[in-house]
């Protein structure tokens, strides 16, 4: 189910806009894999236990040479939708996610900021959700620099000062724009495996 999770996130992207297709269920994030509502088309899967709320804020990783920061910032009602040729909608959903956003810093040269960015790009693969029935959060996060995405997985990790492990998989991953450039070596600019971020908002 995890895996399914992970495809559906990577394959829809991020698609915000008028939500005038109608809600026809409602499901819980704490625990989806108990109800068949959850994958069906016209479903809300949400966030009845604010299982978000502990990763949304800054993070920061400051090593070697790289400051990376990542924004994660909630999302509800998420609109993911399938549509054939002609531009029918055959299948969608409706979820409730975090965002990511980032900064990456590199021997002092800036790479890529969009901290503060509000108006993201419709198809936008940087999400992620959190299952009550998983330890973590889990998506897909995208190197707008090299035009790659691939999946992440995000664990709190029980500390004094708020911490969680970054896991960015260099295996599993896709170009989300066919139309920009993505034969660059190395294939990623942001830090991947896995590595300890702290909270500094």
């Amino acid at each position: 189910m995890k895996s399914l999770i992970i495809m559906f996130i990577a394959l829809t992207g991020f698609n915000i806009q008028a939500q005038s297709l109608p809600v026809t269920s409602t499901t819980s994030l704490t625990n989806p894999d108990i109800d068949t509502n959850f994958g069906t088309s016209g479903n809300y899967a949400q966030d009845t236990a604010n299982e978000r709320d502990q990763y949304v804020g800054i993070w920061q990783y400051n090593q070697n040479g790289i400051l990376f920061q990542v924004k994660i910032e909630k999302v509800n009602q998420l609109l993911s939708k399938w549509e054939n040729e002609n531009g029918t909608v055959f299948r969608y959903t409706y979820c409730d996610v975090v965002i990511f956003k980032y900064k990456l810093v590199v021997n002092g040269n800036l790479i890529q900021d969009n901290l503060n960015q509000t108006n993201l790009p419709d198809l936008y693969p940087s999400e992620a959700i959190k299952k009550g029935t998983d330890d973590d959060l889990y998506g897909s996060f995208y190197d707008i620099t090299n035009n790659v995405a691939s999946r992440v997985s995000i664990k709190l990790l029980n500390t004094a000062t708020p911490k969680i492990t970054f896991n960015l998989s260099q295996g599993a991953y896709y170009f989300p724009n066919p139309d920009l450039p993505n034969n660059t070596e190395p294939l990623f600019t942001v830090p991947t495996g896995e590595i300890e971020m702290v909270k500094i908002n």
